[in-house]
């Protein structure tokens, strides 16, 4: 108990106010980039299920409860209290709003990525586990919100509450990484299955591994730099402005990970036009060699008519071939874009 009191004693505002300023500004540019996404994902992806839009569109409300939350703490902080710091022993009202509409929009990402793995893996004790994790953390981060909005002093309340928050951050990472490792492993083990039909089937799996891995990456290290944070500097808020861009950051990555699907078809599109190509530029030079000598045999009362019309007849019938070589690459290659959604 001494030592609270001798925490609350010791309160200097400069450490709340320059850390939750510079993180409240680099939150408000994070959310512009999620405005953007946001904006590419509904003009581009229109013909997405309802229950996908549903979820970028409460991201996006969310984000913007919270974005709120963070212009009104940093009038608070520069305006508000200005020439009275002492007031910053208490976190404002918005500030302890932002606490759960950060958690709500960190729990609905990983509940996507949940619900992405048991659509890959068709098995539910992994999802279940995982889901089971960000429900807990969840909890966790409601009461601790619940806390903040009663607290009577800052500098108390991290000192008190300080074994219920870095638990939750804790039970967010591990999620995190038990989510990403169980989505790469169900793209892997695709590679052996029959819907492989060619290399660049394989190439794609690859790719999209690589960038699940990189998704989570960006994630996992954001919310494990929150938690050192918080662990190593005592009585500083360093940990709450890395804390505000966190949401920010999930959800950049979330819309990151639905707009590459743009790319991942372009690419795909570009590979299933190249051998087909190839194949049939090595059938070309038959075919018009063919159409040539047809139209250098007709009588000469009307040899443009018969040539014209042979060669409408062979660019059909090569473009029919183009055509049925391009379903049999890239209609399993669409499917398994789509299942990863």
């Amino acid at each position: 108990m001494n030592s609270l009191e001798g925490s609350a004693n010791n309160f200097d505002a400069r450490l709340v106010i320059g850390p939750v300023q510079v993180g409240g500004l680099l939150s408000a540019a994070l959310f512009g980039c999620l405005v953007c996404q946001s904006y590419l994902y509904f003009a581009r992806f229109t013909s997405d299920h309802l229950g996908l839009k549903a979820t970028v569109s409460a991201v996006m409300l969310i984000q913007l409860g919270h974005f709120v939350c963070v212009i009104s703490v940093l009038w608070t902080m520069t305006v508000s209290t200005y020439g009275d710091p002492s007031q910053l022993r208490v976190f404002p009202l918005a500030a302890d709003l932002a606490i759960p509409l950060s958690s709500f929009t960190v729990f609905i990402v990983q509940s996507f990525y949940v619900f992405r793995l048991w659509k890959l893996a068709r098995n539910v004790s992994l999802p279940i586990l995982c889901q089971t994790f960000s429900v807990v953390a969840q909890t966790l981060t409601l009461i601790a919100a619940a806390r903040a909005i009663s607290m009577t002093d800052l500098t108390v309340f991290e000192e008190s509450q300080n074994l219920l928050i870095a638990f939750s951050f804790i039970v967010r990472a591990v999620s995190d990484w038990i989510t990403t490792a169980g989505i790469a492993w169900s793209f892997k083990k695709k590679q052996g299955s029959d819907i492989i039909v060619d290399q660049s089937m394989m190439t794609m799996i690859d790719r999209l591994i690589y960038w699940t891995i990189e998704t989570a990456l960006v994630t996992s290290l954001m919310i494990i730099t929150v938690l050192v944070l918080f662990l190593v500097l005592k009585q500083n808020f360093v940990w709450f402005g890395a804390w505000l861009m966190w949401p920010n950051v999930v959800g950049n990555s979330f819309l990151a990970s639905l707009n590459r699907r743009l790319l991942d078809r372009r690419s795909l599109l570009r590979e299933t036009w190249r051998a087909p190509r190839r194949d049939t530029q090595s059938r070309g030079g038959s075919l018009y060699t063919i159409v040539f000598r047809a139209g250098a045999m007709q009588p000469q009362a009307d040899p443009l008519e018969n040539f014209e019309n042979q060669d409408v007849q062979v660019f059909q019938a090569a473009e029919r071939s183009i055509d049925q070589d391009r379903r049999q690459v890239s209609k399993p290659a669409v499917v398994l874009l789509q299942a990863c959604v």
